[in-house]
């Protein structure tokens, strides 16, 4: 907070307006520690950007600069209205106005159209703190109109009432059920990024029962994947535990939900924990070949009751590379030339180790080997 207050300062110095704004102050009045800040002034982009020794041009069509100032990053937006949004997403244009008010208007939510100045003094032109206190999520002006600008906002109001676990506003939850379609229009990759956010939070089961009973997720890819109880959901702050387990409850695959357009990462990671899930029964070969996160997302869909940590720390070797043999000292034991052989054998060995049967030491190594190699010969 102190870096945007020194940044409202300076344009304050230079005779402009400015004040924090967004969820910055929504959080500030929630006594929560916010992640970022935000500034809003009447200065035109091209006036903040002389003030101000680092600046980036973030999205400075839309009046936005990012200041860097002590170590942080500042957006600082100027005062706009916004035109027509014809593609439901931006507005097709910007006109930079002085007015406080005009600004706060175009906004989400009550709740995220609140001003604060340098002094903490909170400008609410539109019921913001009451709302906050109602633990309510209500639009600016007419709902329809703002969903309208942009359909995204209807997953933000959902999302939001999971993340800060409040209502929606009854006359804004009808307005989402008329215009729930509208979703429809908005990339997949938007509507991924705010479902992510909705699996990491703590009350994911409000923010579910909202996005079923608004009908926004019948408008959504893979829309009746979502339809199911989500009660005994438990977040860990990891977004893919969400997928996961909807996946498991319906016996389902990750191509269900290729829709959403996952990363490689994102499904590797997916397609193991599900992997895990599924196993009928533990044992050191599962703490082993599967990652910490992998077993933590697994350990949760399974309701297996068991220290992942503590197993895979108790593994005799974590990783093949800490075998004490390579494929040349099984060639030069068993006097054989590089095969496919090669790799079977130490895949054995490793499992042999794994199991606690056979201690990772290179003569103890050599020993098995050398019974094992020509027993099979």
């Amino acid at each position: 907070m102190k870096t945007a207050i020194n940044v409202i300062r300076t344009l304050e110095d230079a005779g402009y307006e400015a004040y924090m704004v967004g969820g910055a102050v929504r959080d500030f009045l929630l006594g929560k520690k916010p992640d970022d800040f935000d500034v809003a002034t009447n200065a035109a982009p091209e006036k903040v950007k002389e003030l101000f020794n680092r600046t980036v041009d973030t999205g400075i069509a839309h009046g936005t600069v990012l200041v860097l100032l002590d170590g942080e990053g500042i957006e600082v937006t100027t005062f706009r209205t916004d035109g027509l949004y014809t593609d439901m997403r931006r507005p097709d244009s910007v006109e930079f106005v002085q007015s406080l008010e005009e600004d706060l208007k175009r906004r989400d939510f009550t709740i995220n159209a609140m001003a604060m100045s340098e002094d903490l003094h909170v400008i609410d032109l539109f019921g913001g703190k009451n709302d906050l206190k109602k633990r309510l999520i209500r639009a600016v002006g007419n709902s329809d109109k703002r969903f309208q600008e942009d359909a995204l906002r209807m997953l933000r109001a959902v999302r939001f009432s999971g993340q800060l676990d409040f209502e929606i506003d009854s006359e804004t939850l009808a307005s989402i059920r008329r215009q729930a379609h509208l979703i429809r229009s908005v990339a997949v990759e938007r509507i991924k990024t705010e479902l992510d956010k909705i699996f990491a939070h703590k009350h994911t089961a409000r923010s579910m029962a909202y996005l079923v009973h608004s009908g926004l997720s019948s408008n959504l890819p893979a829309g009746t994947l979502f339809e199911l109880d989500w009660s005994n959901y438990k977040s860990c702050g990891d977004h893919s535990m969400g997928w996961c387990y909807m996946l498991y409850r319906q016996e389902k695959k990750i191509e269900d939900i290729g829709d959403y357009k996952f990363s490689n990462d994102e499904k590797r990671l997916m397609a193991k924990a599900l992997e895990a899930a599924r196993l009928e029964e533990w044992n050191a070969w599962t703490f082993y070949v599967f990652t910490a996160r992998e077993l933590a997302i697994a350990r949760f869909l399974s309701g297996r009751d068991v220290d992942v940590q503590l197993a895979k720390k108790s593994l005799p070797i974590q990783s093949k590379k800490e075998l004490a043999v390579t494929g040349n000292d099984l060639m030069h034991w068993s006097g054989n030339k590089q095969g496919p052989w090669l790799k079977k054998w130490l895949a054995d060995i490793e499992q042999e180790i794994v199991f606690a049967r056979l201690e990772n030491n290179k003569e103890q190594i050599k020993g098995w080997f050398s019974h094992e190699y020509h027993r099979h010969a």
